[in-house]
């Protein structure tokens, strides 16, 4: 046996005897619509389609990602699963009933995320919190009602005001406020430690200025897990009253690499407008920038769309983009130009018009929390990025932006099909950020 098949034939699979409870594991995780991590250490990720189930670890699962060799894929083998600290924990028969309650874990993170800050900012004397410190706070707030408390500075002289406002789906207000409950829940426990971690380390240094800083301070936290995608990017705004100051942090949980998404429009909509999408709001960043025209191939792909050949029109389109990305690196002038435009539509897809606003990724795993800062980018408008476009091999189409030297992916476009009942497909345009692109614009210190 070569090292690479004793590698891919250690993940995942423990003993015949474990096998029943890991095909449990694997259910289990399943009707919770989990993704599955792939490779030697879970570096990978795939999305199985709902409703599936397993016998067997030579069955096949349905759905999108990459397996355990990092190839992007449409169904892996069940054996070929990361053996998780997640999975290996059900197995055990630890799983603490994650059935019992139902939630998105990315939802309930910014209710957590909001409280977590606040006990931050309200503990006195500063000092480093835990998660059960939250429980209390929880059980006194109001879906989108203000609890506005005071904390005296280490004088004694100054009581600071602090408000937070929490607003989230009903269901996910539910599950968020059984908070004790659910801490132990596999799909958040990691999650919320990292939140944890996040809340003394950030919001900590504010929390250790107000105390100390002899002045009254007015400092409202505000959780924002209702407004759509189209109204803003923020989903905690931390604002100083006194000073006004303000910070947005835009929150995602787990290992997602989305950062914007494009509809494709209506299953009704003539093969024109749905181009016109691509064209105009996609790469034409929605009236902000024109980062790209791919006008020319619109004839092509209208007659593709007509034909029936949904995908293959998309991949048109898409191939057509690289084509137009790589004219515009081929010299010194015109690739600086391109990658402001790139700059500015990586900012707005990233933040909207929110200046202030910054990524906080608490991915559930040993990396802990990410903070990315878009503006970091900036350094690089004139030097440093040498980039160049291809088409992904994939079964979806996708087109790549890469560091032209390390291969590193930069950022990613992929169309996103799905079928529907009547035969139809509805296509999402995705924006994925890749490992070049978090490098850049992390701007959380190693600690």
């Amino acid at each position: 046996m070569r090292f690479i098949e004793l590698k891919e034939s250690s993940v995942g699979v423990g003993s015949k005897n474990s096998q029943p409870a890991y095909l449990e594991a694997i259910n289990q995780l399943l009707k919770q619509n989990s993704q599955f991590p792939m490779g030697a250490t879970g570096a990978y990720m795939f999305t199985p389609t709902a409703g599936q189930q397993v016998q067997s670890m030579e069955d096949a699962l349905a759905g999108k990602g990459q397996d355990q060799n990092g190839k992007e894929v449409d169904q892996i083998i069940v054996k070929h699963i990361f053996k998780s600290p997640q999975i290996k924990g059900i197995g055990a028969g630890k799983a603490d009933d994650d059935d019992t309650i139902n939630f998105n874990a990315g939802e309930v993170a910014e209710g957590i995320h909001a409280t977590a800050a606040f006990v931050r900012l309200i503990t006195r004397p500063s000092k480093r919190i835990e998660l059960a410190n939250l429980y209390p706070i929880v059980k006194r707030l109001d879906n989108g009602k203000t609890l506005i408390l005071k904390a005296k500075e280490a004088s004694g002289a100054i009581a600071d005001e602090f408000r937070v406002t929490v607003s989230l789906k009903q269901e996910t207000w539910n599950a968020f406020k059984q908070l004790n409950i659910i801490a132990p829940y596999k799909k958040i426990a990691t999650i919320a430690q990292n939140i944890i971690d996040d809340a003394n380390e950030e919001s900590g240094k504010y929390a250790d200025m107000y105390e100390k800083n002899g002045k009254f301070d007015s400092v409202s936290v505000i959780g924002d897990g209702v407004s759509g995608e189209t109204e803003t990017k923020t989903d905690i705004n931390f604002d100083n009253e006194t000073e006004r100051k303000y910070k947005g942090y835009s929150i995602k949980a787990g290992s997602t690499r989305q950062i914007h998404q494009v509809g494709g429009g209506s299953v009704k909509l003539p093969a024109e407008g749905r181009f016109d999408v691509i064209n105009k709001e996609l790469f034409g960043v929605h009236g902000r920038v024109q980062l790209i025209n791919i006008e020319n191939s619109k004839k092509e792909f209208v007659n593709l769309w007509n034909s029936g050949k949904a995908f293959e029109a998309y991949r048109h389109a898409y191939t057509q983009a690289v084509e137009e990305i790589n004219k515009e690196l081929t010299t010194d002038k015109a690739e600086n130009s391109f990658i402001k435009k790139l700059i500015m539509a990586l900012k707005y897809w990233m933040r909207r018009d929110e200046e202030d606003v910054v990524l906080k990724q608490f991915t559930g795993t040993k990396n802990g929390t990410y903070i990315l800062d878009v503006r970091k980018l900036d350094e690089y408008q004139d030097e440093g990025l040498n980039l160049v476009a291809r088409m992904a091999g994939t079964s979806e189409p996708t087109l790549r932006i890469n560091d032209a030297t390390t291969n590193k992916m930069f950022v990613e476009i992929r169309a996103k099909g799905e079928e529907k009942a009547n035969g139809s497909v509805y296509f999402r345009n995705i924006v994925n950020k890749g490992p070049l692109f978090s490098a850049l614009t992390n701007i959380k210190k190693p600690q």
